[in-house]
């Protein structure tokens, strides 16, 4: 496993990050999603990308891998989040109240098992009805307060770029991927100038390439449509298309770490193998790029 600075925070983070979204699922039983977090560990990887929104994901990291916490980073966001009704149904709730966001950073606390977080951002940016300064304010306190070392932001597009330099953020987390390269004109590069800590989600752009089907979220069907365009068979040539496509992702020098969600403790261990420090070559880089701005 190869390991990375996450920006200026002084972690030293794997190049291969686990998203927990998969193990916060009711389907996924609980024996399967401590496998997954126990060959995540084993294998090397200690990045961790979980949110109060993702069911039973903080509980579960929490009840399996907490006695290793000292071998691992955790992310969780916040401004959204779930919990359990009266009937054992989970709800959920978007809040960017000072007192929501501060509430829902301390249930993240008790449920990770850990008084404090490493990373805590924020899970899409506030809404027009939302007050943004007192949002982040709040999101500053609960920094000031040792519940959090570091504090970000997860979002996209021209409203993340509008507001990026806006407030003292360490990190970002974005979508970026081989049929997602918008973020190489806006946001990667004021990321790199601000020296954010950068986290790809979707490195791997939910490997629809191969018929992937869990995530039938807009996202994904975006980078379907894409692909319907973009020749990345024929740019991966004899290499597997998913390592091409996650060689892609890593290749960026403002990327610290690239979440894969799985849960299959068999991915974990592939996914682990290919963080070999080996990028794509920049005349293949030149190629990807020539063709996705030319057909997309």
């Amino acid at each position: 496993m190869r390991y990375r600075e996450l920006g200026k925070t002084g972690l030293s983070v794997s190049e291969i990050g686990l998203g927990a979204t998969q193990l916060g699922d009711v389907d996924v039983a609980p024996a399967r999603a401590e496998a997954v977090l126990m060959s995540a560990l084993d294998c090397g990887i200690n990045f961790i990308d979980t949110a109060a929104r993702y069911f039973e994901s903080e509980e579960r990291i929490g009840r399996f891998i907490s006695h290793r916490r000292d071998e691992f980073v955790v992310a969780t966001k916040c401004g959204g989040y779930r919990v359990r009704n009266d009937a054992g149904d989970f709800e959920g709730y978007r809040d960017y109240t000072r007192k929501g966001i501060l509430e829902t950073i301390d249930r993240s606390r008790s449920r990770l098992r850990s008084d404090v977080i490493d990373i805590v951002q924020f899970h899409g940016l506030p809404g027009e009805g939302d007050d943004w300064n007192q949002a982040f304010d709040a999101l500053s306190e609960a920094k000031q307060r040792g519940w959090v070392r570091f504090i970000g932001l997860s979002a996209d597009g021209q409203g993340a770029v509008d507001c990026i330099g806006d407030w003292p953020l360490d990190i970002h987390e974005l979508n970026y991927n081989i049929l997602w390269q918008e973020p190489e004109q806006d946001l990667l590069p004021i990321l790199q100038e601000l020296g954010r800590g950068v986290i790809a989600k979707r490195p791997v752009a939910n490997a629809v390439y191969i018929g992937n089907s869990y995530d039938l979220g807009g996202e994904a069907n975006m980078m379907r449509g894409r692909l319907k365009k973009f020749p990345i068979h024929e740019l991966a040539g004899d290499m597997d298309v998913f390592e091409f496509a996650l060689r892609f992702t890593l290749s960026h020098p403002a990327i610290a770490t690239a979440i894969i969600g799985t849960a299959d403790p068999r991915h974990v261990k592939a996914n682990a193998a290919l963080a070999d420090g080996h990028t794509l070559s920049s005349d293949t880089l030149e190629r990807v790029r020539s063709e996705y701005h030319t057909r997309l």
